[in-house]
């Protein structure tokens, strides 16, 4: 074992050697800022040159203890000669990452390489801030650059006392196994991601971004900077808010126009402020928030939150504003805004840090939204309905907190019972669908993306290739339900607040009109509710037991979860107490209600003055569309997707090593924006995922292609090669069913007539067995990351955009649902007289063309046309696809934040 570690050190100095005459190239791109276990933030770079200083300081820091467990001596100082060694790297055999508060050096990480695959790794945290998580982000780094750079293997050296670091890699998901030897524990691991891996990534990256969202809207003191004497500046809204709130914990202000405002001491500087401020509102012009920025955190500022508008209007407000958010990292801050409505919460820990006019009942809605305009659209929203609040945010421009937080924040919240967001874009929508899948097995969420808007001013965001409807059935699949507006985001989240879910699908129309029944039944079987029972024949009367004792019968005998109650007010009698009677009934039933009533406005205004202000009753609408709506969101929050829930498939016949190195090999360093794979590379590259690509030859002319034909087999097709005819016999592109060299010599002539205007080859393919044609594409798209499609081929379906979108890895499950999602994929089930197609063996194409999107995010566009669907099994009749430099993914397998690499 000795041996062998000398062997291996003798490889990293040769390496050193070797490389040391050439100057590496920054990979800017591994910067990123993290989340750690406690709330704060930090920066994770590559180390530079310049660091030695800074390194050398974070040396002498850390205790003798510390350094004889990462050197396995005293070293109370390190030589020139390491410095030079620790700071010059080439960021490929030989990598480190640096950890920074401010200019502070806090942790260190490395990897040299030892062999072709594998590499030494060691690291270094500050005493102080050991447990906060920083060893294993700077793992997840560690090992998504190692893995870029073609390694798989880690190992270390660690000593038997160091627990702690042994501990970092048993308990990162991996497979580590360890030996003994010379006084030394040898660790060993792959560094592949794993489900464990992931799963591990995921609950510390939640446990740390709930906790920064902790930190920030459970502040035990508040500094106020900008509150003036006016009670209309958005300093003194925010104090008034604070005050009418009932908030408990310390309030300072920073005024410059007085020593007292409203029986608050008020400095006229941020330094003056004494003790430890928990959060900071900031209310001043943009230019003043920056150097606000750093005077908040000399006095120990966690988090802030600016209202500020201002930041988008030009390219120097979004530079100020990047300028906020690097300023606010930087010190380990977190940063609601800018342009952000604040934040309030009910209950008992009351607090309103909000431009809210007032405020809500309590209740279990957790509500969130963006810019200031959107965010008090839902707060006016809240207030009119009478909506049961628990906590509200509005992320403003989400430059650091972003909506991902927020849904962090309230996976572990019991008190929250549904979550409503608005959101005019979305920064990492594939990290959203994943939180989003997770937190709906629990909590409903509703969300509303506005038409049109999806790249709000002030947000930055990567540009998606994909058509809107395409992240659309993407956060259906996660469970996600979808409002077209505020007001039906709204409703929906009105009616889960009051009364919870329904228990099922069965719902009950009940009215006291015919025409109203109509007009209830129509609404209800174009949302597509399942109606189980249907009585239109209460009569109309002023009598109120006669609509109770009918909506008793029907809640009663257990037929139905949810009733919609269509009423008619005839004017005389009691409306309300129909209603709080049939509340009760519903309760006692476990039944969900919902109302639509038809009144006069003063009699309609009684009613929804009492809904606003008692939490027992149910929502009551004025229109039938506007009630079944309501309820339409609330089973699609009941009856979600149960595909995701599942684990990932797997397939043991693929060769990732294989195609890896095949990419390898075709990608050239640097590498071109784009790059067309050859049929051969391409045949290879899919055979290794168990996908076979049917042959195909190029021909010269009538001769050459006989004898190909010959050597295939007959029948046989010919085909043009060119781009836009290659699989379209309606322009002559394609002729099947050859059946010999004298036909095929026929074919070549005619078809070179016909096509004269193409240059492009001619081939000849195997025949494959009739089928329903398929196409099946995977796309590496900017902001979603790897995103499979697939429809049934024709102009039709093109015009009509009838083509379904997921994210993989899929499940089994997903992967049939895939399969049957367009609408016209009903001709593979055998509808009409044609035969059943092979759908199991489409959705084990759709798994397999997943794996590959998800493993080789180089693989930029992915097109297999035309799949041949059979009775049995499936035909890949051609493909084309095209490599490009790996793209960093905004959801990969290391933790960073948003509006950074990976974030």
């Amino acid at each position: 074992m000795a041996d062998r570690r000398e062997a291996r050190r003798s490889l990293r100095r040769r390496a050193r050697d070797e490389d040391g005459s050439t100057t590496p190239a920054y990979p800017a791109h591994w910067e990123a800022d993290i989340a750690l276990h406690d709330g704060s933030a930090a920066h994770l770079r590559p180390i530079l040159p310049t660091d030695a200083e800074a390194l050398q300081a974070f040396h002498q820091r850390q205790s003798e203890h510390s350094r004889y467990l990462r050197f396995f001596a005293p070293m109370p100082r390190l030589s020139p000669r390491d410095l030079e060694r620790f700071t010059h790297v080439d960021h490929r055999d030989r990598v480190a990452f640096v950890v920074l508060v401010g200019d502070e050096i806090i942790a260190v990480a490395r990897y040299d390489r030892i062999e072709s695959q594998a590499a030494e790794v060691a690291f270094n945290v500050s005493d102080v801030r050991q447990g906060t998580g920083l060893a294993s982000v700077l793992l997840e780094h560690l090992a998504a650059a190692a893995r870029e750079r073609g390694l798989s293997i880690f190992t270390a050296e660690v000593l038997p006392q160091n627990a702690k670091m042994i501990n970092v890699f048993t308990e990162a998901g991996f497979e580590v196994e360890r030996t003994y030897d010379d006084g030394v524990v040898m660790v060993s691991f792959r560094i592949d991601p794993t489900a464990r891996s992931l799963e591990v990534m995921a609950e510390r990256e939640h446990r740390a971004e709930a906790r920064a969202m902790e930190r920030l809207l459970h502040p035990e003191s508040v500094l106020l900077i900008g509150v003036s004497s006016r009670r209309d500046s958005a300093g003194g809204r925010f104090l008034t808010a604070l005050e009418r709130s009932g908030y408990r914990g310390a309030i300072h202000l920073v005024s410059p126009e007085a020593m007292e405002l409203r029986g608050h001491r008020a400095h006229a500087r941020i330094p003056d402020v004494p003790g430890t401020i928990d959060l900071a509102v900031i209310a001043l012009r943009p230019e003043a928030c920056l150097e606000a920025i750093e005077e908040c955190a000399a006095v120990g500022v966690r988090a802030v939150v600016i209202p500020t508008e201002g930041f988008t209007d030009s390219e120097r407000g979004r530079h100020l504003q990047r300028q906020l958010v690097a300023r606010a990292r930087l010190h380990g801050m977190r940063l609601l805004g800018p342009g952000s409505l604040g934040f309030l919460r009910t209950g008992e820990d009351a607090i309103s840090l909000s431009l809210a006019p007032a405020m809500p009942r309590p209740g279990p809605v957790a509500l969130a939204g963006q810019s200031s305009a959107l965010s008090a659209l839902l707060l006016a929203g809240t207030d009119s309905r009478g909506i049961g609040l628990h906590e509200f945010v509005g992320a403003g421009n989400r430059a650091d907190v972003s909506l991902n937080d927020t849904l962090q924040h309230w996976q572990d919240d019991g008190e929250v019972g549904v979550i409503a967001l608005a959101l005019e874009s979305m920064g990492n929508p594939r990290k959203f669908t994943r939180l989003a899948r997770r937190l709906t097995r629990r909590v409903p969420l509703i969300v509303l993306r506005p038409p049109g808007v999806d790249h709000a001013p002030g947000h930055d965001v990567r540009p998606s290739t994909l058509p809107r409807r395409a992240l659309d059935q993407v956060l259906g699949s996660a469970g996600v339900v979808q409002a077209t507006g505020v007001d039906h985001l709204l409703d929906i989240t009105d009616a889960i607040g009051r009364q919870g879910l329904p228990h099922g699908p069965r719902v009950g129309l009940l009215s006291n009109t015919a025409a109203l029944g109509a007009s209830l039944r129509g609404a209800a079987d174009q949302a597509g509710l399942e109606i189980v029972a249907d009585n239109r024949s209460v009569p109309l009367a002023a009598d109120p037991r006669l609509i109770q004792r009918a909506f008793t019968s029907m809640a009663a005998r257990g037929q139905v979860d949810l009733v919609i109650a269509g009423m008619v007010d005839p004017l005389s009698g009691d409306a309300l107490a129909v209603i709080r009677q049939m509340a009760t009934v519903a309760r006692h039933s476990e039944v969900v209600l919902l109302v639509c009533l038809i009144s006069d406005a003063e009699r309609y205004g009684v009613v929804q003055s009492a809904v606003r202000t008692d939490g027992e009753l149910p929502p009551v609408h004025a229109t039938p569309h506007n009630a079944v709506r309501a309820g339409a969101g609330m089973l699609a929050a009941a009856l979600r997707p149960a595909a995701d829930d599942e684990e990932p498939a797997h397939r043991t016949d693929l060769d990732r090593a294989g195609a890896r190195d095949l990419l390898d090999r075709l990608l050239p360093d640097p590498a071109p924006p784009a790059l067309e794979m050859a049929t051969d590379e391409l045949r290879a590259l899919l055979a290794a995922y168990g996908i076979p690509l049917l042959e195909a030859h190029p021909i010269r002319d009538g001769e050459d292609g006989a004898e190909q034909a010959q050597e295939i087999g007959y029948p046989v097709a010919l085909k043009s090669t060119d781009p836009v005819l290659r699989h379209r016999a309606d322009l002559g592109g394609v002729r099947l069913s050859i059946p010999d060299a004298v036909q095929l010599r026929h074919a070549v002539q005619a078809m070179r007539r016909d096509l004269s205007y193409s240059s492009a080859p001619l081939e000849v393919q195997t025949m494959a067995p009739p089928g329903v044609p398929m196409v099946v594409r995977s796309v590496e798209d900017p902001s979603l990351g790897p995103v499979v499609s697939l429809s049934v081929a024709g102009d039709a379906t093109d015009l009509l955009d009838d083509i379904a979108y997921a994210i993989p890895p899929f499940s089994e499950t997903a992967a049939e649902g895939l399969v049957d999602a367009p609408a016209s994929a009903v001709k593979l089930r055998g509808t009409r007289g044609l035969p059943r197609a092979d759908r199991a063996a489409l959705a084990d194409l759709v798994v397999r063309v997943g794996l590959l999107a998800e493993d080789l995010p180089e693989l930029s566009r992915l097109e297999l046309y035309p799949v041949l669907v059979g009775q049995q099994g499936i035909s890949v009749v051609g493909a084309t696809a095209s490599l490009s430099p790996a793209p960093n993914r905004t959801d990969g397998t290391r933790r960073a934040l948003s509006g950074t690499a990976g974030g």
